[in-house]
C-alpha cells in the first residue's frame, strides 16, 4: 500500500523512532550488576570461584549479545503516519512491517512501565477492529505518535484526544502483544 499517495509527508507525523536510552538501559543495568558483583568477589578474595567465573561468562558472552540486540532494535523500530495508512515495524526480531489502514483501527493507547517512565518512552498499542493488538515498544515520542494517528482516524471513530486508556490490561502489560 505504499503508492505515490502513501509516502510520508511533512506534517503527517513521524517517523516515530525508538528511545535509545530505553533500549540500552536494561543492558547497562545487567552489565553493571554483574560487573559490581565480580569486583566485589575479587576484592573479597573470591575472584577464582565459580560465582566469579559465572560473572565473567555473563560479561564476556551475554554483554555483547545484549548490546547487539538493543542496537538492532534501535535501527528497526519505526512508526510512520501516512495519508492513508499507518506504517508499523515492531523491530527486531520481528521481520515484517505492517501497513494498517486507519479505518481498521479501533483504539490507540500508550503504555509505560518503569523503564519507560525513567527513559521517557512508551509502548504504542494499536487495537484493530477485530480485537487484534499491535504493540510497538520503546518509542521515544509515543504520545505524539498516538495524537498523530488519532488525527487520521475516521471522524466518527476518533477517541477523545486526552482520553485515559484505563481499559487496557495492566497486570500483564505485553501478554497480548504476541
Amino acid at each position: 500500500m505504499r503508492g505515490v499517495n502513501d509516502n510520508p509527508r511533512p506534517g503527517y507525523g513521524g517517523p516515530f523512532l525508538p528511545s535509545a536510552l530505553s533500549l540500552f538501559l536494561p543492558t547497562m543495568v545487567v552489565l553493571a550488576g554483574y560487573g559490581v558483583a565480580l569486583a566485589g568477589l575479587v576484592l573479597a578474595g573470591r575472584g577464582d570461584g565459580a560465582l566469579a567465573r559465572l560473572c565473567i561468562v555473563v560479561l564476556a558472552l551475554g554483554g555483547p549479545f545484549l548490546i547487539a540486540h538493543a542496537t538492532l532494535r534501535v535501527f528497526t523500530i519505526r512508526v510512520a503516519v501516512m495519508p492513508r495508512t499507518l506504517y508499523v515495524h515492531r523491530g527486531f526480531p520481528s521481520g515484517e512491517a505492517q501497513d494498517i489502514p486507519y479505518r481498521l483501527i479501533d483504539r490507540v493507547a500508550v503504555r509505560r512501565g518503569l523503564a519507560g517512565r525513567i527513559a521517557g518512552s512508551g509502548a504504542l498499542v494499536v487495537t484493530l477492529s477485530g480485537g487484534r493488538r499491535v504493540v510497538v515498544g520503546d518509542l521515544k515520542h509515543a504520545d505524539q505518535a498516538r495524537a498523530a494517528i488519532v488525527r487520521h482516524m475516521p471522524a466518527g471513530e476518533r477517541p477523545a484526544p486526552d482520553s485515559p486508556d484505563g481499559d487496557l490490561e495492566t497486570s500483564r502489560p505485553f501478554a497480548s502483544a504476541r
